[in-house]
């Protein structure tokens, strides 16, 4: 399986797909160029031939698309009703939808759901490990350019959270994958704190 494949497993997963890249655009942090790179990540960290690609591939695709909806739900939880909506309208079971769901709100580092299938298991480390690294760190910087989020609370964010998301991996492989790009990030606040203090900034 790869990439081109992944994406194109039917035509029910096509035109997903095609809604995912028309609604959520280029944004490098949450938009398609991070679907892209969470599936190949999925694909690294896959051990065995147990996984539902169709459910994976749907999970994936729409992981994040409620962040391009305005409304006051966490984004999991607005992608999950917009999976389900889409997907009910596409012919699909409640059970495959309910699996589709699931991976989708158990993605979410915030939310905190523990994901009890491999499907969501794959999306929520692949998920994570797009979110650490110098990925990760570019992700972090961008944002706070966006939000005029300063030093301190940016550093905050690396402490409070991107940090902690190698604890948070649920697969052999993905474990694997993180520990450098784990110390990529952990390099980087150092040098960060080490700069910041020299300033006088921390102080």
């Amino acid at each position: 399986m790869d990439l081109v494949n992944l994406f194109e497993i039917n035509d029910k997963v096509k035109i997903i797909k095609d809604l995912s890249m028309m609604t959520m655009g280029n944004d490098p942090c949450h938009g398609w160029p991070h679907v892209e790179r969470v599936a190949a990540y999925a694909l690294k960290i896959i051990d065995d031939e147990s996984v539902d690609y169709e459910v994976l591939a749907i999970a994936i695709l729409l992981h994040d698309i409620g962040r391009f909806y305005k409304t006051d739900l966490h984004h999991a939880i607005s992608s999950s009703k917009v999976a389900g909506i889409l997907l009910r309208g596409l012919g699909y079971p409640d059970e495959f939808i309910d699996k589709v769901s699931h991976a989708i709100i158990a993605h979410s580092y915030s939310l905190g759901v523990t994901a009890k299938t491999k499907e969501a298991m794959v999306l929520s480390d692949a998920d994570k490990l797009d979110a650490i690294g110098a990925i990760g760190i570019y992700r972090v910087i961008y944002t706070s350019g966006l939000t005029r989020r300063g030093f301190k609370d940016s550093l905050n964010h690396f402490e409070e959270k991107i940090i902690k998301l190698k604890e948070k991996l649920y697969l052999p492989q993905s474990k694997r994958i993180a520990e450098e790009l784990h110390r990529r990030v952990e390099f980087y606040i150092n040098w960060l704190k080490e700069e910041l203090a020299g300033v006088g900034y921390l102080s």
